[in-house]
Order: C-alpha cells, then structure tokens, then sequence
C-alpha cells in the first residue's frame, strides 16, 4: 500500500509499505478516504518536535471505512464509515471514563506516565504509524472511532477531527 512516510528531518517520501494486521483483539484495519495534514505534522517535519522514529508513517486525523476488526470489537462492523480521532484511547481507564481520553493511561505502550498516544507521532507517542496511507490500524477501535451519518461528507468530517473531540467529552485533539 502507499503511505506517507517519515524518513527523517525534511525527508518524506511516499512509499510502499506493508498492509497493517489485527494485532489486538481490539483493533480495526480501515481503508481510509480521506486524511488531514496539521501543524504537529509540520512540526515533526521540521525537527521542532523531536523523537520521530524513521519509517513511521505520518497523519493523524483521518475518514475511512472499516476492512477488519478484532474479536472484541463489537459496537462496529465491518463496512461502518467512522472518523478517527488523533488521540488513541482505551475507553475504560479512570481518566477515558472521566471524559479525559488524551490522558488515557492505557494507550500509550510506554506507559501510563509516557503521555498521550496518537497516530503517526514520535517514539514517545506510542509510535503508531498515522493515517496517511491507504490502509491503517486502530487501537481500541471500540473506544477511539466513531460511525458517520451518510449525509455527513469526508470533508465535513474531517473537520471535526481537527476541533476539541466529538460532543460534549473532553477528547482534545494533539493540532
């Protein structure tokens, strides 16, 4: 598949990586249509947001359809157009189930002190590849997408990545 890959500090290129998998009974694969770029993406271009691990791949706010999901995921289903979100949180933690997904002490495989995670960020954030490509894996995919109303566009929702989270929780976004 492509994706849009960091290389390093001024060098990123699109290439052809492989297809993520389920690695977690709570993820989902989805085909994205749609992604964004922000200014933490041009951050982490420019070297002013230190630690990018090379061959990540970038983006973090992005509309897809979902290929595949893992045995544990049960309020979507294969076919659901959804939304993702740039954080990546559990949804049961103290802090997800306060509202404060950004914090979740689950999320982040460094620890519940590491911060945020969120998609296509430096080795700090998780890394997990971002959403610049044709295909990617959410974690906690129960938790973190959200299923779109048909008469809501991509361009439309892609937007409402890019604002505090969806309603009224208190989900923010890393841009």
């Amino acid at each position: 598949m492509k994706a849009v890959v960091f290389h390093g500090i001024g060098d990123i290129q699109l290439d052809n990586v492989p297809k993520p998998k389920i690695k977690e009974p709570t993820d989902a694969i989805i085909r994205l249509t749609s992604s964004a770029i922000c200014g933490t993406d041009l951050h982490m271009i420019r070297g002013t947001f230190t630690g990018m691990k090379p061959g990540t791949i970038l983006g973090h706010e992005g509309v897809g359809i979902i290929e595949e999901i893992g045995s544990n995921v049960r309020n979507l289903k294969v076919g659901d157009r959804v939304v993702v979100p740039s954080t990546i949180a559990c949804g049961y933690c103290s802090y997800c189930r306060t509202g404060y997904h950004a914090q979740c002490d689950n999320a982040n495989p460094h620890g519940h002190n590491a911060g945020t995670a969120f998609f296509g960020g430096p080795e700090a954030a998780g890394p997990f590849d971002g959403l610049q490509a044709e295909y990617a894996r959410i974690p906690y995919a129960n938790a973190g997408l959200v299923k779109l109303p048909k008469e809501v566009t991509d361009d439309q929702a892609i937007l409402v990545t890019l604002r505090p989270w969806l309603s009224s929780t208190k989900r923010y976004s890393v841009c």
